[in-house]
């Protein structure tokens, strides 16, 4: 029996001609709407994409990064270090008080040459400005790492936002409205990371309307999730190993580099040499282990262009086999769904159901919970808290004497304790596991019926036979081929 519901992938767009002289340029929105929404991790992904970037040789006069409060002074960074804290301190905080903040403080962000403040007046006039010295040819990049929201309109559920400086924000119509107003001609990469941020994958059609057809302006975008879910990934932690966003594998795909400088393999599924956006994406999509549900513009397009139905013969179901679903797929399409079986341990023809039954299950089940347990590992500190107390009653109050010693001059017998507790390994084990939880699992789950679903749709576009929406769709789908260095060819 086919699905009831269906599971499509969006993008965005990018120019589909090689032009003589065409320029690069480079648009960055970062940050967040103030210095307690501002985090290192935002900051961190500037960098890493400068970086990655200007490693690749693309750069070049045309790179205006706006970034939170701009060049003003003043602390504007949430960064958090646990490691700056004594280990004792931090132990006496997981088991007697609250981890929450420990190692806090803010500074004035690190970013050089900042254009200004992600204020929208700001990011208005660099359209009306730079993007008037733009022709036709040029490619225009805009990453966006800042905070997101939902839509505030229920009838308008796409038309969410970007959260920009002093609690102001951008939303997708606003965006677009900027994108009309650059020369004719101008094709447009977009890579934004912020929670809702498919919202802005709908920036692919006119005034972000499906309804009124595709805009005159080539448009891709490649997005860190669906437009009605957060995304991960902003944090005041300053270690960059401990990031799992979006871009952190978007990026690295593209430069061949992750954020610790390391070499990874370049995925290059259709072996040509290059690594497109489309196999970048595809790459952050296998790899990435987080809660996010990537979507970029070619899926976008076939969620208002294409669909399922039973009662047509000649249509694709969404319960199809996969080994059909696999020989339609195109080689980044085919990757993600062989990469995610093995993940998954999916086998059989059946798999794309299966996969599809436990993104249900889970829901199903947690309407019947009236009470959840506490995981395992809760039991486990409750244990170690009690033996501590037995030990040292003091510790009831962390400001004992006693207690003040244990994190002072007695530092090391307190950190001895507790790590000699037996059930301290056990808890620790639980604790690193509990950080890749089944949110992120079934999310992996989802993102593979939802390849498998988009490309269905394509086959059924394709068999609907609108030769001007094949054609919108196959133009989409060749600048989602194209890469840094190399535009789609016509």
């Amino acid at each position: 029996m086919s699905r009831s519901s269906c599971w499509l992938v969006p993008a965005l767009l990018l120019g589909c001609c090689s032009v003589v002289g065409a320029e690069d340029f480079f648009l960055t929105i970062g940050g967040g709407y103030s210095p307690s929404g501002n985090q290192a991790s935002l900051e961190n992904n500037v960098l890493f994409a400068q970086r990655a970037l200007g490693e690749q040789g693309v750069l070049g006069e045309h790179n205006d990064i706006f970034f939170s409060d701009g060049d003003a002074v003043g602390k504007d960074l949430q960064v958090m270090d646990p490691s700056s804290v004594p280990k004792a301190n931090r132990l006496m905080a997981e088991f007697f008080g609250s981890s929450n903040d420990l190692g806090l403080s803010y500074r004035n962000h690190n970013i050089p040459n900042v254009k200004g403040s992600t204020e929208p007046d700001n990011i208005r006039k660099w359209f009306r400005g730079v993007g008037q010295t733009m022709k036709s040819g040029d490619r225009l990049y805009v990453y966006v790492t800042a905070h997101g929201s939902r839509s505030s309109d229920r009838q308008s559920p796409y038309d969410t936002t970007i959260a920009t400086w002093n609690n102001s924000a951008i939303r997708m119509t606003e965006f677009v409205e900027m994108l009309d107003g650059l020369p004719k001609g101008v094709d447009v990469v977009a890579i934004m990371v912020q929670c809702h941020a498919g919202g802005f994958a709908r920036f692919i059609f006119e005034e972000g309307d499906p309804d009124k057809g595709l805009s005159d302006q080539n448009r891709i975008g490649f997005f860190a999730t669906v437009h009605d879910r957060p995304a991960s990934g902003c944090t005041p932690e300053v270690d960059e190993a401990t990031y799992v966003e979006y871009s952190t594998y978007f990026w690295a795909a593209l430069s061949g580099r992750n954020r610790s400088g390391r070499l990874i393999e370049r995925p290059d599924y259709n072996g040509d040499g290059v690594v497109s956006f489309d196999e970048a994406h595809a790459y952050t999509v296998i790899t990435a282990d987080t809660i996010d549900l990537p979507v970029m513009s070619s899926g976008e397009f076939l969620s208002v262009h294409s669909f399922f139905d039973e009662d047509d013969p000649n249509l694709l179901r969404n319960d199809e086999s996969y080994a059909l679903i696999l020989s339609l797929a195109t080689r980044s399409q085919r990757a993600i769904l062989e990469g995610l079986s093995e993940q998954l341990e999916l086998t059989g023809d059946q798999r794309i159901t299966d996969a599809w039954k436990t993104t249900q299950s889970d829901r199903n089940r947690g309407s019947s919970r009236r009470r959840r347990r506490s995981p395992p590992e809760e039991g486990l500190r409750r244990r170690i808290t009690r033996d501590l107390e037995r030990k040292w009653p003091e510790l009831a109050n962390v400001l004992n004497p006693v207690s003040i010693e244990l994190l002072t001059s007695r530092q090391d017998e307190f950190v001895e304790a507790i790590e000699d507790h037996p059930d301290y390994p056990r808890y620790r084990e639980l604790l690193d596991e509990s950080e890749t939880d089944q949110a992120k699992t079934k999310v992996k789950y989802e993102r593979f019926v939802r390849i498998a679903d988009n490309v269905a749709l394509a086959e059924n576009l394709r068999r609907l036979g609108d030769e001007k929406l094949i054609s919108q769709f196959n133009a989409i789908v060749a600048a989602e081929n194209g890469s840094l260095k190399q535009r789609a060819e016509e």
